[in-house]
């Protein structure tokens, strides 16, 4: 994990308007280079008006510490997630930040060659700071922007700095806004029944398990719908993970220190390793066995009604039940092969929701998923070259019996991730998707 720097220097003279020099940096990647029009050599800040800056992070902090990258992204989380969305008439760092429980994503784009703008900015970047770093290098910021912004705005923005720390400081008030923000409200938008649903729903289960189901149907019905899931699991397919927790409990007090994808091939390797299973594909009935069900749901399953995600669920005194929604089998076995995953990130907790969230949990199960069904041993071996075509790519999906998708998320996570580690700068030329690609991954 990175250290975050969100740093502003005062202009000397002191700029009358509050402008002053930003710079933001994780670790050894600056977030802000950039190189100005008919200049040769780049610079690592920028000019801003730090009012602008200082109100952004207060007014959506909420949401930038908590809430997660949704499958489908809206205006109003890019307004509250883009550094971009700052404007007024200023050029703003192509940033993106958003929050994972523990830590907290960036994102760093650079502008194309060539494109007409006040500065070209020259990072294409992922970084992570711990929840903690970013929590600090914010205030940090805000400590400077309150010396540096007008006399006009400086007890607005005390103000709304003061009202901030006392949420964060008042145990009750910090969970209601952080389902508020997780949810995609910001304070005190969100309905008050839906809180209150969920603050009832964590009186059953955990906080971090409902939180994350939540997340995954973010909005005004996202405590229906977890009502509803939970109600339909509850007569679902029984399974028993525990010899997969067993074979595999996960090292979670360091689990910091490695991007989620590493640990989740670390376990999918372990348990592999422990049944005894080689790199060859999984059959119905073994990976049936490993998560103690019939194999008969991986063949035909159905859910009647709106579902946004698979479920596992596990009440005491109960067995264990696990709620696919996927329409093809092969999908089928994917969730499957998720929701062992989860189970293995929890360390067994009794409710997991398998969804679409760009969260840090659903990359693991996902990267779970990928690793025990098609490892990438298995899958280097089938190929026979370094180099495989979509052909390859599509016979290889038939082989292991899982989505295209995941034999390019395999071939993406052990290659461009190994070759451009997290937390470095991306030098050589990538387009958004190539950037998202290992976003995904990581």
């Amino acid at each position: 994990m990175s250290t975050l720097q969100i740093s502003l220097r005062a202009l000397k003279p002191a700029d009358p308007d509050g402008i002053a020099e930003l710079e933001m940096q994780a670790g050894n990647v600056v977030l802000t280079a950039l190189l100005r029009p008919g200049q040769n050599a780049s610079t690592t800040s920028l000019r801003i008006p730090a009012a602008d800056l200082a109100f952004w992070f207060a007014e959506n902090w909420w949401r930038l510490r908590w809430e997660s990258k949704p499958p489908v992204i809206s205006p109003g989380w890019r307004m509250a997630h883009e550094m971009p969305a700052i404007g007024n008439g200023h050029a703003w760092p192509r940033v993106t930040i958003w929050g994972d429980r523990e830590r907290v994503l960036l994102i760093s784009r650079a502008d194309a060659a060539g494109v007409a703008g006040p500065v070209r900015f020259l990072t294409n970047a992922v970084a992570f700071a711990t929840a903690i770093d970013f929590e600090g290098a914010v205030d940090r910021m805000f400590a400077q922007a309150q010396e540096i912004v007008p006399t006009d705005d400086r007890k607005t923005l005390q103000a709304l700095l003061s009202a901030l720390g006392q949420e964060r400081a008042d145990r009750d008030n910090a969970t209601w806004r952080r389902l508020e923000a997780i949810n995609g409200y910001g304070p005190d938008e969100a309905p008050e029944t839906l809180i209150t649903a969920l603050l009832h729903l964590e009186e059953h289960f955990s906080a971090p398990d409902v939180e994350e189901a939540a997340a995954a149907a973010a909005g005004a019905a996202s405590a229906e719908m977890l009502k509803k899931m939970v109600q339909a699991a509850e007569t679902a397919a029984e399974v028993n993970f525990a010899e997969a927790l067993h074979a595999t409990r996960l090292d979670r007090e360091n689990a910091d220190r490695f991007e989620p994808w590493v640990m989740a091939e670390a376990a999918a390797t372990t348990l592999r390793t422990k049944r005894g299973l080689d790199v060859k594909p999984l059959r119905n009935k073994v990976l049936a066995d490993l998560a103690g069900m019939s194999s008969r749901y991986l063949e035909t399953h159905s859910v009647a009604g709106d579902t946004q995600y698979a479920l596992r669920l596990a009440r005491k005194g109960e067995r264990s039940r696990l709620l696919l929604t996927a329409r093809w089998a092969h999908d089928r076995r994917f969730q499957l092969a998720r929701a062992i995953g989860d189970a293995i990130w929890t360390n067994g907790s009794s409710l997991g929701a398998i969804s679409g969230l760009a969260s840090s949990r659903q990359k693991f199960q996902r990267a779970f998923a990928a690793g025990l069904l098609c490892p990438e041993a298995g899958l280097m071996a089938f190929f026979e070259t370094s180099h495989p075509t979509d052909e390859d790519i599509a016979a290889a999906a038939r082989h292991f019996h899982v989505s295209e998708r995941t034999v390019r998320t395999v071939l993406v996570n052990k290659h461009l991730m190994e070759r451009r580690r997290l937390g470095q700068p991306l030098t050589d030329p990538l387009d958004g998707g190539q950037v998202d690609e290992l976003a995904n991954a990581a």
